[in-house]
């Protein structure tokens, strides 16, 4: 049968389709993430599997010297680093760094692809900032903000392959209000689809609307770092209409005129650093 843009999006044909993913982790990275999923899991136990990719080690020891991790002291060595941030903390590096360097080939996702990745990477981080004040892990929140837009790549990716094989491509006011109304769903498929936890599907699709989530709280922590890359213009246009402190979210959050004040102050160096580590 042959479909429309809109129909084979509307029926849900493209789950069965062998595109219908975004291969992000290469086998070494899965296996990161893998045991770095085991709270019980020892962190010299990555040290062997981090240290066949010479990049992702290195990158590794770069975040174990930065502002993100404050060490007073320098490290040098693969062990250190990692014992140092953390086996969670090293999950999220690798994820973020497989991330920047998949999602990047302009022929499928278009001129937005970097700034996409820009936008979750100081997403994650604004997530990371915030998650003490909803009580969450901000290893766990990192993770929640780097991966809230994926959706979107998702349906960059879908569009692409479809152009190819269809004599009817979808218009690009089509793919972006494919994007606009159903990426968190197509987020939480594909969360779903890698078998990663199921908190982490609920803070994505509820990530616009987190009145409506199971678990409140971590998605009102993505949705708050939404809205505070926007207002700093981390991969997208700089809000500076809307006041975030008028938002009930925020309000529950706790983040008053203070609170923001301090995250005004240090998010942009931060995700400038968290650049500098990712992109190698």
């Amino acid at each position: 049968m042959t479909f429309t843009w809109a129909e084979w999006i509307r029926t849900g044909e493209w789950e069965t389709e062998t595109e219908a993913t975004i291969p992000m982790l290469p086998a070494h990275a899965q296996e990161i993430a893998g045991l770095a999923m085991d709270p019980d899991v020892a962190a010299l136990r990555l040290v062997p599997v981090v240290a066949k990719d010479p990049v992702l080690a290195t990158q590794v020891v770069k975040l174990a010297n930065s502002a993100f991790s404050a060490s007073a002291v320098e490290i040098t060595g693969l062990n250190e680093a990692v014992i140092r941030i953390g086996t969670q903390a090293v999950r999220n590096v690798v994820i973020a760094s497989c991330l920047s360097a998949r999602i990047v080939d302009p022929k499928i996702y278009g001129n937005e692809g970097r700034a996409l990745v820009d936008h979750c990477i100081g997403s994650a981080y604004l997530a990371w900032l915030l998650a003490e004040r909803a009580g969450e892990s901000p290893d766990q929140m990192f993770l929640s903000g780097l991966l809230h837009d994926i959706g979107k790549m998702l349906i960059l990716k879908l569009a692409h392959e479809f152009r190819l094989r269809s004599r009817t491509p979808p218009t690009q006011e089509e793919i972006e209000d494919t994007i606009e109304q159903r990426h968190p769903h197509f987020g939480g498929w594909l969360i779903a689809r890698w078998q990663l936890p199921r908190s982490l599907c609920n803070s994505i699709v509820w990530h616009h609307e987190p009145f409506w989530a199971e678990e409140r709280s971590t998605a009102m922590v993505t949705y708050a770092a939404n809205r505070l890359a926007h207002r700093y213009g981390f991969g997208c246009a700089r809000d500076e209409v809307s006041d975030v402190l008028d938002d009930p979210i925020f309000e529950e959050l706790g983040v008053d005129e203070h609170a923001l004040a301090q995250i005004d102050s240090h998010a942009p160096g931060l995700f400038d650093v968290a650049r500098q580590i990712i992109r190698g």
